[in-house]
């Protein structure tokens, strides 16, 4: 195990938007903003716990929501400037980047609180000069158990038809393990050449006789997660993946399962569709460079 202090040299980002938190016991499985609200509050405080360095950039939740995470040691809170989540996540790299002594950074949700079991595992080739990015890996047993079963069944066709993509075009060998893209987790090394794949913004050039516009936005996840990740495989920079025991929250499966099922299953379609097709709009863009 990693001691505190050794720590202190990996910084984790993420966001938080939960408007209709309240305090208290969970009143109704149908509130996404109190469930996702409190596992983020866990992640939080047990992120600082550990030793690493956390930063967040808060998008006008509730006024009880903020004093709680305030009281939470050594937690940089910052204000989103923007609702646009490519400009909010630009703006923990940003301060991330530029704290004493950092030198790998995670991006992460901050729902998924099992993951910070794993944050040891996955910036250990990265601080050892490895790797350059890694990408953690589900667990296929704990994937299929822990999620949704619309939510396992949609990222796990994602994962091959992306990957698929990514081989035809040459950005990743036919032999190479397929990333598990979907997820959203990442860590990367702290070097200017790194950031600012991660801190650069795309405007794709959508058909708009198509219609795509109406479910397209690159600046939702493909901005800061997803581009950065394949203009990396086109440098040749040593992008690897790592195994992790990742469990999906219950709480959060219970509401996405009976809260609100209808407009996660809606979500995660759409979620699918807009990365495989901003992928391939991606790749023909990088062409013409």
């Amino acid at each position: 195990m990693r001691l505190k202090n050794e720590r202190k040299q990996i910084a984790i980002t993420t966001m938080t938007f939960y408007p209709r938190w309240y305090r208290g016991k969970l009143s109704s499985i149908k509130h996404t903003d109190k469930v996702r609200g409190d596992l983020a509050i866990e992640f939080l405080n047990k992120a600082t716990k550990d030793g690493y360095q956390v930063i967040v950039a808060d998008g006008k939740s509730s006024k009880s929501f903020r004093k709680t995470i305030l009281k939470i040691p050594n937690l940089i809170l910052i204000k989103r400037k923007s609702h646009n989540r490519s400009l909010a996540k630009k703006q923990t790299l940003l301060k991330a980047s530029k704290l004493t002594n950092i030198k790998v950074i995670v991006i992460s949700e901050p729902e998924k609180v099992s993951l910070l079991s794993c944050i040891d595992k996955i910036t250990l080739p990265i601080l050892e000069n490895k790797a350059e990015i890694v990408i953690p890996n589900r667990n296929q047993i704990l994937f299929e158990e822990t999620y949704p079963k619309y939510q396992y069944e949609s990222e796990t066709e994602g994962n091959i038809l992306y990957n698929q993509i990514l081989k035809t075009n040459g950005l990743l060998s036919k032999q190479h393990e397929d990333f598990d893209i979907f997820f959203g987790p990442s860590c990367f090394a702290n070097k200017k050449n790194i950031i600012s794949l991660f801190n650069h913004g795309y405007n794709l050039k959508i058909d708009h006789s198509k219609n795509l516009r109406l479910f397209l936005n690159s600046d939702l996840y493909s901005n800061s997660l997803y581009m950065p990740i394949v203009l990396a495989l086109k440098k040749r920079l040593r992008v690897i993946s790592l195994p992790v025991d990742f469990s999906y929250p219950r709480a959060q499966k219970d509401n996405e399962d009976r809260g609100s099922k209808e407009l996660f299953i809606e979500k995660r379609k759409n979620q699918k569709m807009s990365i495989l097709i901003e992928l391939l709009y991606f790749i023909n863009y990088l062409k013409t460079k």
